[in-house]
């Protein structure tokens, strides 16, 4: 058997770990965001006895004022900002969903991906009387907490909350829940959903045929929806 030269080997070695460390430049903040949420978030629940969402709650009951909704973002923010990083849409971002709120003031509105509530409150605030927000979230323990988010808000009349698949809920949109026509869409949820929910979305709720996406397209004019698409993540 032929072995290798040891210059070559040498090189091959210093070529793998440059492509390494390449790699970990390039997908740092991903990899950093994997070892917080699937190494170390898991241990810190364990020893606190509590979820991170479950600490994001108490800590909005705890240092926001009841009925003020802007009270509740700005301690999400705080919180996600000093202590825990979390998936929730941000001042920042959150600007932005509060212009295209304000401009195209919508009276029905979709949330897919409502998380522990962060944008539902941030929409809902800003809702002329009457308009309405349902919000799908898959999973059902941060459902809960988002209903307890919009009720600490004092917007529990403005929105519904609905847990489940956003795939099984949508297509019970009218019948169930009394939807006849969507105003304004926001995709926060599953990226691999954006695409098949909103060809869901087109069948009963779009006049014109479906306008092709990309999550890159933020904010997207889709008549007769508006169309929001959320940073892609696994989540809100």
């Amino acid at each position: 058997m032929l072995e290798a030269p040891p210059l070559l080997l040498a090189a091959f070695s210093l070529g793998l770990v440059l492509l390494v460390l390449l790699l970990c430049h390039s997908y740092s903040g991903f990899l950093l965001i994997c070892w917080n949420e699937l190494v170390l978030q898991p241990l810190y629940n364990l020893f606190m006895g509590d979820t991170k969402e479950q600490r994001i709650l108490r800590h909005v009951l705890q240092h926001a004022v009841a009925g003020d909704p802007q009270s509740v973002l700005e301690a999400i923010d705080t919180y996600c900002l000093q202590k825990e990083w979390a998936m929730n849409v941000g001042d920042k971002k959150g600007q932005i969903l509060d212009a295209v709120v304000r401009e195209q003031r919508p009276s029905v509105l979709l949330e897919l991906g409502a998380y522990c509530g962060y944008s539902a409150v941030r929409m809902a605030r800003l809702l002329e009387p009457g308009a309405r927000l349902l919000t799908i979230e898959l999973n059902p323990d941060y459902a809960a907490i988002t209903q307890q988010m919009l009720d600490f808000a004092g917007l529990q009349d403005r929105v519904t909350v609905v847990a489940g698949p956003s795939q099984d809920i949508i297509p019970q949109l009218k019948k169930k829940y009394d939807v006849d026509m969507l105003d304004m869409v926001f995709l926060d949820h599953w990226k691999d959903r954006y695409l098949p929910d909103t060809l869901l979305l087109e069948a009963p709720y779009c006049a014109s045929p479906c306008t092709p996406i990309s999550p890159s397209s933020y904010p997207i004019p889709y008549q007769p929806l508006t169309l929001l698409l959320g940073q892609p993540q696994s989540g809100d």
